[in-house]
């Protein structure tokens, strides 16, 4: 059974385009996994958008698609600034 953890506000994955452009996806929750070394790493769960369910990233997608997790606080709305 996958274990999921709640993620708290201010995680996103952060997304660097083939033409610079800087995403930013709010992390929902963690997906505890195993990576290749059998060690076990926590992914980040996001929202795919309206009619889609919520779903985790692999590992090999952040070494393919640039991707990295950010803590930016500041940047949810209404955080306290």
């Amino acid at each position: 059974m996958n274990t999921l953890i709640p993620a708290t506000p201010g995680w996103y994955l952060e997304e660097t385009c083939e033409d610079g452009e800087v995403t930013l996806d709010p992390v929902i929750a963690w997906k505890v996994a195993t990576d290749n070394y059998g060690d076990e790493v926590l992914l980040p769960f996001v929202d795919a958008g309206p009619g889609d369910p919520p779903f985790a990233h692999t590992a090999a997608s952040f070494a393919v698609l640039n991707r990295h997790v950010v803590y930016r606080p500041n940047h949810d709305p209404g955080a306290a600034q």
